[in-house]
C-alpha cells in the first residue's frame, strides 16, 4: 500500500532529478587588467572586490589602456 509519506517523498526526488538535468546558463565574468598585469594578480584583485564571480564558466580578459587616453573600460 502507498503512504503519502512515501508519495511526497517520491515527489521531492523527482523535483531534484528535474533540478540537476536542467541545464544554467553559462556565467560569463569581464576582468579589467593592464597588458603589464599578471592575470593571477587581476584575478585575485577581480575576485576579492566580487567574490560571487568565483564560480564563473568564463573569465574574459579585458586590457585597459596603458597610455591613459580616456579609452579604457575600466570599472
Amino acid at each position: 500500500m502507498v503512504t503519502t509519506s512515501f508519495i511526497n517523498r517520491l515527489s521531492q526526488a523527482v523535483d531534484r532529478i528535474e533540478n540537476e538535468i536542467q541545464p544554467r546558463p553559462w556565467k560569463v565574468v569581464q576582468i579589467y587588467c593592464g597588458y603589464d598585469e599578471d592575470m593571477d594578480v587581476a584575478r585575485a584583485r577581480h575576485y576579492a572586490a566580487h567574490p560571487e564571480d568565483r564560480d564563473a564558466d568564463v573569465v574574459i580578459r579585458l586590457f585597459n589602456d596603458p597610455k591613459g587616453t580616456g579609452n579604457d573600460s575600466a570599472e
